[in-house]
C-alpha cells in the first residue's frame, strides 16, 4: 500500500495553455477540452498510488465509473485550485461522493497549502496514511489521529465493511464446496449417505486407489 503520493502530475506547457484559455471557474471542469488532461492525469497517478483510492485504499477500476479525479480541497469553494496538481488525486466514486464538497480546512486560505497542518483530513501528498489510519481485515478502519478519524467520517469508510461482507457472501454462495456443504446440511439421512459414499469414491480415485 502506498503511504502517500510522491509527486504530483506535471502539467505540460500545452495543457497549461488550454487551462488558461478555457478555464474561468470550477464549473468548467466538465468541459470536453480538458478530457485529455484528465486521461494523462489518471495514467500518471495510478502507478504512484499503487492503483488504490487515496482515501479507502481499495483497488481502482479501469471503467470510467470506477475511478474519480478527486479535488482534495473542494473546487466549488476554491475554484483557483481546480487544476492545482497537489489538489488532484484518484479516488473511488464512493469516497468522492461521500466527501463531496465538505470543508477540509481549519482556516480559509489564499495560497494552496505547502503542508498538511491546515487540513482536517489525510492529505495524500502531505501525510503518511499509515500514521493516521490503520486498516484491519481489508475493510475495518481505525483512526490513529484526529485526521484519520475525520477522513473515516467524511468518506464514510465504515461502509466498506458491509461491502466486503457482501462480497464474501457472494463468493461463498458461488463456491461449489459451499454449495455441497449446504446440500449436506439440508439433506435427509439417506441422501447424506449417498453424498458420503460419492465423496468416498472420488477420494479413492484422487488417491489412485
Amino acid at each position: 500500500m502506498t503511504d502517500f503520493i510522491s509527486s504530483p502530475y506535471s502539467l505540460s506547457s500545452q495543457e497549461l495553455k488550454v487551462i488558461k484559455n478555457s478555464f474561468d471557474n470550477h464549473t468548467d471542469w466538465d468541459k470536453s477540452c480538458f478530457d485529455g488532461i484528465k486521461v494523462s492525469l489518471k495514467d500518471d497517478l495510478r502507478p504512484k498510488q499503487g492503483n488504490l483510492c487515496c482515501y479507502c485504499k481499495w483497488k481502482l477500476g479501469f471503467d470510467i465509473k470506477q475511478v474519480d479525479i478527486e479535488h482534495i480541497v473542494p473546487k466549488s469553494e476554491y475554484s483557483k485550485f481546480t487544476f492545482h496538481p497537489k489538489n488532484l488525486a484518484l479516488s473511488c466514486p464512493g469516497c468522492n461522493t461521500n466527501k463531496s464538497n465538505l470543508p477540509v480546512l481549519h482556516r480559509t486560505i489564499t495560497n494552496y497549502p505547502r503542508a498538511g497542518t491546515n487540513l482536517t483530513i489525510v492529505h495524500p501528498y502531505f501525510d503518511k496514511y499509515s500514521e493516521h489510519i490503520e486498516i484491519h481485515d481489508g475493510a475495518i478502519y481505525e483512526g490513529l489521529s484526529a485526521k484519520g478519524c475525520e477522513t473515516i467520517k467524511l468518506c464514510k469508510l465504515f461502509r466498506l465493511k458491509k461491502v466486503l461482507e457482501k462480497k464474501k457472501e457472494t463468493q461463498s454462495e458461488s463456491s461449489p464446496i459451499a454449495k455441497l456443504v449446504a446440500d449436506l446440511n439440508n439433506a435427509s439421512d439417506a441422501e447424506k449417505m449417498q453424498i458420503i459414499q460419492a465423496l468416498g469414491i472420488q477420494t479413492n480415485q484422487f488417491q489412485g486407489v
